[in-house]
């Protein structure tokens, strides 16, 4: 199954092209829409900008729009690879609902500083029923038994002084 590849830019659509500006109006108030795949990921592609040096952060987040802290995550550093390519791949895992999103990209240069962002609004679907939490049983150390012994039986000795 091949998944689309969604495109993320920082860079302003382009008013000299009538097919772009023509776009632009449109865009500013469309929910970009997106599918998770079977591993329950969701891939994008970011067209990093002119001002990407080696050594960056570029990071997407998705949050909901009552929220304070983003319900998905991630971040990649800059290699020169990723600049000679002029774009990274990030991935969003676990998805576990259907919901619309306030998707950020940012930039961050050396010591944090915010290089660019964009700010978008996204509804994510979950794959089949949603990511799950797999169940793990945890089972108990085996008792003490001696140690659980002496253990009484001090508490025994300090109780009768």
């Amino acid at each position: 199954m091949s998944e689309s590849m969604v495109q993320l830019t920082f860079a302003l659509p382009s008013f000299e092209d009538p097919m772009s500006a023509a776009l632009s109006h449109s865009m500013e108030f469309e929910t970009l829409s997106l599918h998770a795949n079977s591993q329950h990921q969701i891939t994008l592609q970011c067209v990093l900008p002119e001002a990407a040096h080696e050594g960056d952060i570029i990071s997407l987040s998705a949050t909901l729009p009552n929220a304070r802290a983003a319900q998905y995550y991630t971040e990649k550093k800059l290699n020169q690879f990723d600049l000679e390519q002029g774009r990274v791949t990030l991935r969003l895992n676990q998805i576990a609902h259907s919901r619309g999103f306030v998707m950020q990209m940012i930039l961050h240069g050396k010591h944090g500083t915010l290089k660019n962002s964009l700010q978008f609004d996204m509804h994510i679907n979950q794959f089949g029923s949603g990511y799950t939490i797999p169940v793990t049983s945890i089972t108990p150390p085996k008792p003490h038994r001696v140690r659980q012994y002496l253990a009484s039986m001090g508490t025994a000795l300090i109780s009768l002084f």
